[in-house]
């Protein structure tokens, strides 16, 4: 049982050190520093987000890229609340703004969030399209800095996206979360072997969303950003980037309750089964350590105990703490341990989430 114990946190330690090398890649990236201003089309998708929606719109009236090189398009997707009502209210005096409605659509068949996107993205006349969604704020630079990590060899960057950690414990819990999900991301980035990313923080080149044929050709996926991501990896014909830029941030809500969190959790896990080998290595060696920290004393001695979660430790600041200290993260340090109890706890369940059906339920919609 030691030996494979040892085992265990050898792969779990390597691994990190392979992102670690990765996480500086990323952090390496240059910016085109020229005048490059592509015309942008920012697409969002908003679905009973009369809560979030108004925030969202005050931010991007605050984008610093030059007027007439970028255009701003929010759908709103079959919303029952207010959402449609705000969002031509906040835009009326905005000629950046461009208001559609998913019932103005033509017949299709794509589902959910995707329709909406692929809607708007065909009204676009962008270079690049941003998306980002409803229930998040954008940084003044965002458009800026983004665009300065393409080229023509470039498809598709990917972005952080911080979540508002102020209210409760519950959220300091996810933001920290968030953050070793998203250096993870990044750190395979830098090593061209691309896990994941968020889609309220992505771009994708026109010529490349083009070339693998728009979301209307792509499999249909409860993670609809990591399939474009996965498509256009595996056409091979352009790069992908996961900058870590400040000035590119995007802060978000956290979870307000666990079922929205299992909800959540249960979508992503579902979208990201179709990963590639290092994929499923690191998230079994994830479930295994996680399996130590919570019931290693039940087979280890105490010495043994300690130096398995110690190293569990070490590996995961290694690549977390220049992602803290880069976006000036604040007083989310010292939960560090109270959240490894938190991510074990949710990394041990999340496969058990089907034992509650298959169905998952996102902005009221089933998939």
């Amino acid at each position: 049982m030691l030996i494979a114990v040892l085992i265990i946190i050898a792969v779990y330690f390597g691994l990190h050190l392979i992102f670690l090398i990765g996480l500086k890649k990323s952090e390496s990236l240059v910016k085109n520093d020229s005048d490059f201003f592509p015309l942008v089309s920012v697409i969002v998708a908003a679905r009973n987000e009369e809560n979030n929606i108004v925030q969202c719109i005050n931010s991007l009236k605050k984008l610093n890229y030059p007027n007439g090189k970028y255009q701003i398009i929010l759908i709103n997707d079959n919303s029952t609340d207010r959402t449609e009502e705000l969002i031509l209210n906040e835009t009326k005096d905005f000629s950046a703004f461009l208001v559609l409605n998913t019932k103005d659509s033509a017949e299709s068949d794509l589902k959910g969030k995707v329709n909406a996107l692929s809607y708007g993205i065909s009204k676009s006349t962008g270079e690049l399209y941003m998306m980002t969604d409803a229930d998040c704020e954008v940084h003044p630079e965002w458009i800026k800095d983004t665009v300065k990590y393409y080229n023509s060899n470039t498809g598709l960057i990917c972005g952080f996206t911080m979540i508002d950690y102020s209210k409760s414990v519950f959220a300091k819990m996810q933001a920290l979360d968030w953050i070793y999900l998203q250096s993870i991301a990044t750190s395979s980035s830098g090593i061209n072997a691309e896990l994941s990313c968020i889609g309220n923080n992505l771009s994708v080149s026109a010529e490349a969303y083009k070339d693998i044929g728009g979301y209307e050709n792509l499999k249909f996926s409860v993670t609809e950003d990591l399939a474009l991501l996965r498509r256009i990896k595996d056409e091979g014909r352009f790069r992908i980037l996961y900058p870590i830029n400040e000035n590119c941030l995007i802060k978000t809500n956290a979870c307000s309750n666990i079922k929205e969190l299992h909800s959540q959790k249960k979508r992503w896990f579902r979208g990201g089964l179709d990963i590639s080998l290092l994929g499923y290595l690191l998230g079994f060696e994830m479930y295994a350590m996680n399996l130590i920290l919570i019931f290693g004393l039940l087979f280890m001695s105490v010495p043994e105990y300690i130096f398995a979660v110690s190293i569990k430790f070490i590996a995961e600041l290694m690549i977390v703490l220049p992602i803290y200290n880069k976006f000036n993260y604040k007083g989310l340090i010292k939960y560090f341990p109270i959240f490894q109890l938190y991510f074990a706890i949710i990394g041990l369940l999340l496969p058990f989430t089907f034992l509650t059906g298959s169905n998952i339920v996102w902005k009221e919609r089933k998939h």
